[in-house]
């Protein structure tokens, strides 16, 4: 079956024990543990397709992972993550290994290995850099410092606002100490030498965040997860919503595609008690998760009085939004194995001067080219790509931008944008093929199909205000938001996903880890022990 039905064919219940609003996996993570403990779930998604950015799409016969590029973790059976996802798949989800070495950084013309395992990982940076030895031992163990003090701190977030306050300072202090600096701030402590920090800052594209704004809590966090090596979904990241949609219909749930929240609703007493669709309708429930993303919670789904009586309407004021990307998704008619593509990553850098290329980019991303690209080959992850799609090959190519190039078309329609939108989107096309092209020569006169997604794109699909597809930027600053928490102040209404937790797939699935924990009452990871 579908990982979702649709909305408006559909004959559903009015009640429910709890209702998700996003049915990407910081919505479908509550939702499958939810389900797992008996609750009936109705999750709503607005758009036609369930999954968020583990959906895939389809075009001219080729298929593409909207938004997993790749997993850590999921290969050890006793890792959270993978805990989480059997718990919540029935345990149907297949995991296939990358290439040991999963990620390679290009600075320049010099080339960087990132291989699996921390052993190899600390003798490869030494082996390019053999006078920072001491250095890289340094920074791994700080990698290692940080994920330990994390899991108080985010547990801190599920926790009751009375509780939550008079353990802040037992549970958050330790992981505070390294979120308070930037990236930068720590490894200049480690280093003087700005080659290495570009390479261990090569793929710092997987928070969306510079180095010198984030904070080095968000950039260990993300070390520590890959260290070990990568992974892809076998069957693509669309069987992610698949599977976990079968848990929450076997518990008496449903997930509703084209179907869009107007408002949260909340009665005279401040409580949450359901939510009311975009065509009148009324769905009821104790419980209300939204995976939304906490900004377009507050400014266009809770009443405006109830925001502003809160303080949401305050807390969520210029906050700042992660940087956005354009994507590329490439389709060749030729097999993955006939064009001898592999399935590691390339971050690929101008040179060591990052800030430098991105200052200049900044003001004036005209002229300049895109300051990182990050190269991806899906079709090579995939064992069962093959089987399912003889014959073909498909690749990624995103590069970083900036909002301020799209900004000018943010009042326009999806596909109706315009000429000079077009013109701008061919522009940026030609110069991401010239990418794929530098690293593979072989598939020159090949290709048959491309499509560009810009932050115009994600604003469409993922109801961001800025093409910022990894919403709140992970600054220093954010993870001292001690408002932040899968608790909101209205009783009833829990916040899910990436801004509760941190970037990417695994931090919005922690996130909903988080919240499922908090409507629960306990801790749930450590249940699925």
């Amino acid at each position: 079956m579908r990982s979702g039905e649709s909305y408006v064919r559909s004959q559903v219940d009015d009640d429910w024990d709890a209702i998700v609003i996003g049915s990407g996996i910081g919505g479908l993570t509550p939702a499958g543990l939810l389900a797992r403990e008996g609750k009936r779930v109705l999750v709503l998604e607005r758009h036609t397709t369930a999954g968020g950015c583990t959906q895939v799409f389809r075009r001219a016969g080729y298929e593409w992972d909207a938004g997993l590029h790749y997993l850590g973790e999921v290969h050890r059976p006793t890792s959270a993550l993978r805990r989480v996802f059997d718990h919540i798949s029935g345990g149907a989800l297949e995991w296939a290994p990358m290439p040991d070495v999963y990620n390679r950084i290009v600075i320049g013309d010099r080339e960087y290995e990132f291989p699996s395992g921390v052993a190899k990982f600390t003798e490869r940076m030494k082996g390019y850099f053999p006078d920072e030895a001491e250095a890289i031992d340094s920074y791994v163990r700080l990698v290692f410092d940080v994920t330990r003090s994390a899991k108080t701190f985010f547990a801190h977030r599920a926790l009751p606002p009375s509780i939550a306050d008079d353990t802040y300072e037992q549970l958050c202090a330790p992981f505070l100490e390294y979120a308070d600096r930037t990236v930068t701030e720590v490894l200049a402590e480690l280093t003087g030498d700005p080659e290495i920090v570009a390479v261990l800052c090569g793929h710092f594209g997987d928070y969306s965040l510079e180095p010198w704004r984030a904070s080095f809590a968000m950039h260990a966090m993300l070390i520590r997860h890959y260290i070990d090596g990568a992974n892809f979904p076998v069957g693509g990241s669309g069987r992610i919503a698949e599977t976990v949609a079968d848990t929450i219909r076997a518990a008496g749930g449903r997930v509703l595609i084209g179907a869009e929240v107007a408002s949260i609703l909340v009665d005279p007493d401040g409580v949450c008690r359901g939510v009311t669709m975009t065509d009148g309708h009324v769905f009821r429930a104790p419980v209300v998760i939204s995976d939304a993303g906490i900004e377009t919670t507050v400014d266009k789904l809770l009443p405006a009085d109830v925001a502003a009586a809160t303080g949401l309407t305050e807390h969520c004021q210029d906050r700042e939004p992660s940087l956005g990307w354009v994507a590329l998704n490439i389709g060749i008619k030729e097999s993955t194995a006939e064009l001898g593509l592999g399935g590691g990553n390339i971050w690929a850098h101008a040179g060591a001067d990052l800030r430098e290329r991105m200052t200049a980019y900044q003001a004036d991303p005209h002229t300049h080219p895109m300051p990182v690209y990050f190269l991806s080959f899906p079709s090579a992850k995939d064992p069962s790509w093959e089987e399912r799609y003889p014959g073909r090959t498909t690749i990624d190519i995103c590069g970083l931008t900036t909002w301020s190039l799209f900004e000018p078309f943010a009042g326009t329609r999806w596909m109706r944008r315009g000429e000079e939108y077009d013109r701008l989107k061919q522009r940026l096309t030609d110069e991401l093929l010239g990418q794929v092209l530098r690293f593979c020569p072989q598939l020159a006169g090949k290709i048959e199909h491309v499509e560009l997604a810009t932050p115009l794109s994600f604003n469409h699909f993922l109801g961001r205000t800025k093409g910022d597809f990894m919403s709140l930027a992970h600054t220093p600053e954010r993870f001292r938001q001690r408002w932040i928490s899968a608790h909101s102040p209205v009783p009833g209404l829990y916040f899910s996903g990436q801004d509760v937790v941190a970037a990417g797939i695994s931090g919005a699935m922690i996130g909903g880890v988080t919240a499922a924990s908090a409507v629960l009452g306990h801790n749930v990871l450590e249940s699925l022990s």
